[in-house]
């Protein structure tokens, strides 16, 4: 009997438009990292380097 109620709830929360809300959300901050670590990985030496001559410039 207590997993019928634990179905009815987990149903209860998936169609709830709260729910969608949330999971709309995860999925663009996970679009949004996904794009940020493919684009450092590509270009990892570039920034490392322009990271390094600005911090250079500052301590000289």
């Amino acid at each position: 009997m207590r997993f019928k109620a634990e179905a009815k709830t987990a149903l209860g929360l998936i169609k709830s438009n709260r729910g969608q809300q949330t999971v709309e959300f995860i999925f663009m901050l996970g679009m949004i990292v996904s794009v940020i670590v493919a684009v450092f990985a590509a270009f990892h030496k570039q920034i490392a380097g322009g990271f390094f001559t600005i911090i250079g410039s500052i301590l000289q």
